[in-house]
């Protein structure tokens, strides 16, 4: 089968590539000319474009797209611009072109944050819940959605929508949660948290990108009507609790330190899918 990436050198794009070279997919994948090309698996074949250069001739036979680029994913920033630039003008550029190419199949990858304060109204948060985001990130990604989702039902093509929760893994930016504990209970040095009373859905990055790439293989995706999924673990802890148990498998020697940093404003108290 013919994939083609966007996204593929960021966290769950990279991991995404290596299991679909395992399974026996020919990949092509974006990166923009200045990403880090170490980072880049060479047994892709990678296109040098911004998500609005790319045209339907580079998904000329092409079965699935994934798109896992964005931009203001946690911890990084971004204006306005750039996540109108990315994140809606970028994707439905990706659509149009792909219609064009009559690609088979589309996979636009969302996040849980676009359902925002929605969260606190459900112990399990349905696939229907309204669409409250909280941040800019998540109000670009909601906007995005929306227009995927009438391009989907105008042109009558496959689109699968996965929204994934709190996913994990080597590769994430350090800045963000697992990264740091692990990085603290390998130097032996304590680490400071908020109380972590907040149920969250945590889930590895191994286990986000097999659902993934089983969205190549499902037969319930009907043309001109989205096919919206959760992808989470469907094991919610307190992210005090998911502390203690990383800590005890890193056999770490410092100390989680609870309470040391404040907690968040406006962040749902609990995010279950």
């Amino acid at each position: 089968m013919k994939i083609f990436i966007t996204g593929g050198t960021g966290f769950i794009g990279a991991h995404l590539i290596d299991l679909a070279i395992k399974e026996g997919h020919e990949i092509f994948a974006v990166r923009r000319s200045k990403s880090n090309k170490n980072n880049s698996n060479n047994k892709v074949e990678w296109i040098e474009k911004d998500l609005l250069e790319i045209n339907s001739n580079d998904l000329s036979e092409i079965d699935v797209l994934f798109n896992l680029a964005s931009a203001g994913v946690s911890p990084k920033k971004a204006s306005i611009k750039e996540l109108t630039e990315i994140n809606v003008l970028g994707s439905i550029n990706l659509m149009h072109k792909a219609i064009k190419a009559n690609v088979k199949r589309t996979v636009f990858v969302g996040t849980c944050h676009e359902y925002g304060f929605s969260a606190d109204k459900y112990k399990m948060i349905p696939i229907n819940a309204p669409l409250l985001p909280i941040n800019n990130y998540a109000r670009s990604k909601v906007a995005s959605f929306y227009m995927l989702e009438a391009l989907c039902e105008t042109h009558k093509t496959e689109l699968i929508y996965p929204r994934i929760f709190s996913a994990y893994g080597i590769g994430q930016n350090e800045m963000n949660f697992w990264p740091a504990l692990r990085k603290a209970a390998l130097n032996g040095t304590d680490f400071k948290m908020t109380l972590g009373k907040q149920i969250r859905d945590f889930i590895p990055v191994e286990k986000v990108v097999s659902h993934l790439i089983n969205c190549c293989y499902r037969n319930d995706v009907i043309k001109g009507k989205p096919l919206i999924l959760n992808i989470g673990s469907g094991s919610p802890s307190s992210i005090h609790e998911f502390a203690k148990t990383q800590w005890k498998i890193f056999n770490a020697k410092g100390k989680l330190i609870n309470g040391a940093i404040p907690e968040r404003l406006n962040e749902p108290k609990s995010f279950v899918p």
